[in-house]
């Protein structure tokens, strides 16, 4: 007789998988690896004991710290003739919380997310992570295979996750009581990925800074390089932070606050032309060239009629762009844009990405790559239907997917939902101010993600993944996460401030009175005027 809960299952796919997993079949670890996978195998299960475990393949040797012990299943999906998609499944030996964590990757993947699966360890989830078809010790070529190209945008992570409930299912004799994802940036992507194409997949997804409009972000990546990549465009650390302050200075006050932090960057509109020398060049002031490049910057892939094709970077997180990882470029476009165009799209290894024409290149790419690549489909119904959750937060100050990128695809959906009300019963989307891109920066950046709440406010009113859990498992919507900057970035050197992040439109004002440092001096409030 089949069990109640096979027979809520829904997905055909994981129906198919639950087959051959059926708690019969595996009681202990070593026995999982026997488990059928359809298009693939199990390679290994074993059992690790507690204590550090150093991911495979570490340069490094770094461990990721005392971990409980775990049964460690690592396997294979092959759903075509060229798919080799590693993916690895970590189980509790004890204390499972009932719930699986599938965590994203970063860029162009290539790896399994040790260290994201060591911390969903160690809160009790069974957790998983997938290379996506494809190993960052492989020659990038691997992008111009369309099925690997596919593997890679999402079917490796879908499969990894139908392959995960099915290995939860043997080693526990039941399903997952609650599935959730987090990723940011490529994992973002991921997640709304899921959303729109396998609503069934999660019950609650955590998506952070997504590169999911990708080929515009690959296209914003090379023109960032291009229109700072002459000796004249160039912008040197000195020419940042003057920018950087100037910014500041403009627009500090745009939350009530004069903190030195822009609360609410979408509505700061400093131009970098108060700046510019009168005379020749001399310290303290940018040349025309180093204006019309930091506009450039700001105003984003535009075409030759002047039509803004993908939005630009706020103003007041410059030094953000200092890295050098997408301006000021010499011989390649910036983080993963000169390897996706040169092999996905021009196939030509040699490819110049100062010839890459936005007017003439990005229309093309779209056509073609666009409909495996891109997650902009602002259609989430059937998310919806099955009473799952998203939840979104992008930093103002991302120097490298612009955050109004992640506002442009929210209020995609709220046009789609015909409202931000019913749009906010099962999407809810948070800025932060200060934020670079997925972790870092001078703002509160410690909710969850990247930085963890100070000790004893570990809950959901401060740490944004378990206010989507309350969310799920309480149908308690989240309403505000506080967020804490430590001093110089330290943990252990105390908070130097916490401030709400509240839920889109809505933004943190400074009440007028009070520490500005506490969050409690701040309401979410509808936006101010642009300044």
């Amino acid at each position: 007789m089949r069990s109640p809960i096979l027979a809520a299952v829904t997905s055909s796919a994981l129906a198919s998988l639950l087959v051959t997993a059926t708690p019969a079949l595996a009681a202990t670890c070593d026995e999982l690896a026997r488990l059928t996978v359809k298009d693939g195998a199990i390679q290994s299960a074993r059992l690790v004991p507690a204590g550090p475990f150093t991911p495979p393949g570490s340069s490094s040797g770094r461990s990721l710290g005392d971990l409980p012990p775990f049964c460690r299943v690592e396997g294979t999906l092959t759903p075509t003739v060229v798919s080799t998609i590693r993916f690895e499944v970590w189980l509790p030996a004890s204390g499972w919380n009932g719930r699986l964590q599938v965590v994203g990757n970063g860029g162009l993947a290539g790896s399994i997310s040790y260290g994201a699966m060591a911390e969903a360890l160690k809160d009790g989830f069974a957790t998983a992570s997938t290379d996506t078809g494809h190993t960052t010790a492989e020659p990038a070529s691997w992008l111009e295979n369309r099925e690997r190209l596919i593997d890679y945008s999402s079917r490796g992570l879908h499969l990894t996750t139908v392959e995960a409930k099915a290995v939860v299912n043997a080693f526990y004799a039941k399903l997952p009581e609650f599935s959730y994802f987090t990723g940011c940036s490529n994992g973002g992507k991921q997640g709304l990925m899921e959303a729109q194409r396998y609503p069934e997949d999660f019950d609650g997804i955590l998506a952070g800074h997504a590169a999911n409009y990708w080929t515009h972000q690959m296209a914003s990546e090379v023109w960032n390089g291009q229109v700072t990549s002459s000796p004249e465009t160039n912008l040197p650390k000195e020419a940042l932070q003057l920018v950087q302050d100037a910014a500041v200075a403009a627009c500090d006050l745009v939350d009530g606050a004069k903190d030195g932090l822009v609360g609410d960057a979408s509505r700061c509109t400093f131009d970098p032309g108060v700046l510019q020398c009168r005379g020749g060049a001399t310290a303290g002031c940018l040349t025309p060239a180093q204006v019309e490049a930091v506009r450039g910057v700001y105003r984003g892939p535009t075409s030759r009629s002047g039509k803004t094709l993908y939005p630009g970077l706020y103003p007041s997180g410059e030094m953000g762009w200092a890295s050098g990882v997408v301006i000021n470029r010499q011989d390649t476009s910036g983080v993963s844009s000169h390897d996706f165009w040169r092999y996905a799209f021009f196939h030509d290894p040699g490819w110049k990405f100062r010839t890459f024409d936005v007017d003439r290149d990005l229309p093309e790419a779209v056509s073609s790559l666009a409909p495996i690549t891109d997650a902009v489909n602002p259609d989430l119904s059937a998310f919806k239907r099955l009473g799952h959750k998203l939840v979104y937060y992008h930093g103002d100050a991302d120097p490298l997917i612009p955050a109004k990128n992640g506002v442009n695809y929210y209020e995609s959906v709220v046009a789609a939902q015909k409202g931000l009300a019913p749009t906010q019963t099962f999407f809810r989307a948070y800025m932060v101010p200060g934020l670079y891109h997925c972790s870092g920066g001078p703002g509160p950046t410690a909710f969850g993600t990247a930085g963890k709440a100070p000790e004893g406010q570990r809950d959901a009113d401060h740490d944004i993944f378990k206010a989507l859990q309350r969310w799920v498992e309480q149908g308690q919507a989240p309403s505000r996460i506080i967020a804490t900057k430590y001093v110089d970035g330290d943990a252990a050197k105390g908070v130097a401030l916490q401030r709400p992040l509240c839920t889109y439109p809505e933004v943190a004002m400074y009440s007028g009175s009070g520490d500005m440092n506490d969050a409690a001096n701040f309401a979410c409030r509808a936006p101010a005027p642009r300044r």
